[in-house]
């Protein structure tokens, strides 16, 4: 079935060249070109390492978008990263997996990569208010994403999929989209490189839909099958949120419920469920975030999805260690933050606890995040995560990052 769908795409672009070379021409005349520069440092010694790994980056995308072609376009995008300065310990090999990558910490490892990847080539065919998506592209949903800009996904690299997707709009104030991810592109093979495509698994399959139809509400649901290459690595996820507009306030809900049959008997089935509030605190310009995630499952973790976004998808997802914490079995966290305007640039500070009696234990977490743009195109954000564990870890963990961007 993907056999035939690539082809017909492929066939479909060859007839519509010789039909109408004029017409394509002006479909590439029209094409519209993006791009990105980045730079970024960071240095942590993530969960107790003997030594601070640090790296700094520089890097970019470039895409090229083409005009339709009746209902046909196809779009393009290069990354490429290099490290100007590798600062990390290879030889300490502590704390081991998973919080270990061939000697790097997993925070610092996303950024160790040099090289080049096509992250982008697909093809875009669209008939009324139905579009599918054919090829290697950028992906944001619930539970499968590409890293997000702002979140504690970003690096120089955006991880990407290989998929064939389905979006459709003919209901009213809704958008379904149905997906099949076929190969993953991570942000860095673990080797201090850019990463290839590889099989995902044995795909994957999702279903997302979103609604406005009520005034001040929206919902969202989606469902991910992932096959493994065999039966006992099968995981799936279902995935709801609800957002109510409340005068300036946003108040939102979510539940997520998990299936990983890689783990033991008893830690296979994962349960999540959070409230978020957001808005102004009535004081000048001054704005606050409040929530709160629960696993309710004594033994297993939540999956939350697949690609490097996804572990922003909790509520409690911290702007530089992600949502592994929360996403942690028969766990409860709450975080706290104030969002306050200083000079141009704006300022955020914030706090979390999660609590669990057994690994790990408590974990707590504070920092700071100032994002100040630069200009209309360039924009600078710098974080500092301070994070205390109770067990296991003796050392307290500080990361540092600081990302540079100018969009063109």
């Amino acid at each position: 079935m993907r056999k035939i769908t690539k082809l017909s795409l492929v066939a479909m672009l060859g007839l519509s060249t010789s039909l109408s070379a004029n017409t394509l021409e002006e479909a590439f005349a029209n094409s519209k070109v993006k791009g990105q520069l980045k730079a970024a440092y960071i240095d942590s010694n993530f969960l107790g390492s003997n030594e601070s790994d640090s790296v700094i980056a520089t890097g970019g995308s470039l895409g090229v978008k083409t005009g339709s072609f009746y209902g046909l376009k196809a779009g393009v995008t290069f990354q490429a990263s290099s490290v100007l300065d590798d600062g990390i310990d290879y030889v300490d090999q502590s704390p081991i997996p998973p919080f270990n990558v061939n000697g790097a910490n997993v925070m610092s490892n996303a950024f160790n990569a040099s090289g080049a990847v096509l992250s982008e080539a697909y093809l875009e065919y669209s008939i009324g208010n139905t579009t599918l998506k054919a090829g290697r592209q950028f992906i944001n949903t619930p539970l499968v994403s590409s890293a997000i800009d702002g979140k504690s996904s970003e690096a120089v690299v955006k991880d990407s999929f290989e998929a064939y997707v389905l979006t459709n709009t003919d209901i009213p104030n809704t958008t379904i989209v149905a997906g099949y991810v076929d190969k993953y592109q991570g942000q860095a093979d673990g080797n201090g490189d850019t990463d290839d495509f590889n099989n995902f698994v044995d795909g994957a399959y999702t279903v997302y839909a979103k609604n406005n139809s009520v005034e001040n509400l929206t919902l969202q649901a989606q469902y991910l099958d992932v096959k493994g290459t065999v039966a006992t690595e099968d995981k799936d996820a279902l995935y709801l949120q609800a957002d109510y507009k409340l005068a300036a306030h946003t108040i939102s809900g979510q539940y997520l419920s998990s299936t990983d049959k890689s783990q033991a008997a008893n830690a296979q089935d994962g349960k999540a469920f959070g409230l978020q509030s957001t808005g102004p605190l009535g004081l000048g310009k001054l704005g606050y975030l409040v929530a709160y995630n629960s696993s309710t499952d004594k033994n297993a973790g939540v999956y939350t999805g697949a690609g490097a976004g996804t572990t922003d998808t909790l509520f409690t997802a911290m702007p530089v260690h992600g949502g592994g914490v929360p996403a942690r079995a028969d766990t409860d966290t709450l975080i706290g933050a104030l969002v306050a305007p200083i000079a141009g640039a704006t300022v955020i500070g914030y706090g979390g606890k999660s609590a669990r009696k057994v690994a790990l234990g408590d974990v707590t977490a504070m920092g700071a995040m100032v994002i100040y743009p630069v200009s209309k195109n360039m924009l600078i954000k710098a974080n500092f995560e301070h994070v205390e564990v109770e067990n296991i870890i003796t050392e307290d963990t500080d990361t540092t990052v600081v990302r540079l961007s100018y969009n063109f």
